[in-house]
């Protein structure tokens, strides 16, 4: 099971948590969940009512949980979570977050480290204790079981500290010796390499998912097309 991001709920999200340094930023996550994980596609930022110790404790009001709901319903979503920061602490949960977490709902935390540099970490409470799940900012695909089940089936390429040219030739190696209908997760972190994918898909491949994940990678999903001949004329 995984997190997914839309870019604008990540992006929100991070910045009202950067703004409410050296307080505590919250808010709440609105989305779906489904087999293949849960999908974020917004993040609402509501005001801390902890006025006593905002820096290390937040509080949601019932009222903002309600409205959030009213506007995920409207929109077919659901609330699925809530987000608070870490100021200057790892975004691990802590004992009071134990207390306070509802089961079965993400706790997505955001550190915060001198008000700029941030790490988001998404994790779920089943009662008793904390599962720290993937995270992932979904750039292009859906998040469908057809693609989780793809996903791991996808043979694995890992380009991490790899620079250009050498992403593209490999990728593009690879993508030749994949059977029609397989899938290829290619892995790697030199950012300036997504300009250059544009010439490696051509009609012979489809680009099935974009994502980055919070450890600074990024990760492409990319399948062969089958083969169809076409109907030769009678003679």
């Amino acid at each position: 099971m995984v997190v997914w991001f839309a870019p604008l709920a990540r992006t929100t999200m991070v910045e009202h948590c950067q703004r409410a340094y050296p307080n505590e930023g919250c808010g709440i996550l609105v989305g779906q969940q489904g087999k293949a994980g849960w999908m974020v596609f917004q993040s609402l930022p509501v005001p801390n009512q902890n006025t006593e110790r905002p820096n290390d404790r937040f509080e949601i009001a019932p009222q903002d949980f309600l409205r959030a709901e009213r506007q995920a319903r409207l929109k077919g979503w659901e609330v699925i979570g809530f987000f608070h920061s870490h100021p200057d602490v790892p975004p691990y949960p802590s004992a009071t977050d134990a207390q306070f977490a509802w089961s079965n709902f993400l706790t997505v935390i955001v550190g915060v480290f001198g008000g700029q540099q941030v790490r988001v970490r998404s994790h779920l409470f089943d009662g008793q204790q904390f599962h720290e799940l993937p995270t992932f900012t979904l750039l292009h695909g859906s998040p469908t079981d057809a693609l989780s089940s793809l996903l791991r089936e996808a043979e694995q390429l890992d380009l991490m500290d790899e620079v250009e040219p050498f992403i593209t030739l490999q990728t593009l190696q690879r993508l030749r010796e994949l059977e029609p209908g397989r899938a290829l997760l290619v892995r790697f972190n030199y950012e300036p390499a997504l300009a250059n994918f544009s010439r490696i898909l051509t009609g012979e491949h489809d680009l099935l998912l974009l994502q980055w994940n919070e450890e600074g990678a990024w990760e492409l999903l990319l399948r062969t097309r089958e083969v169809t001949k076409e109907l030769q004329p009678l003679r």
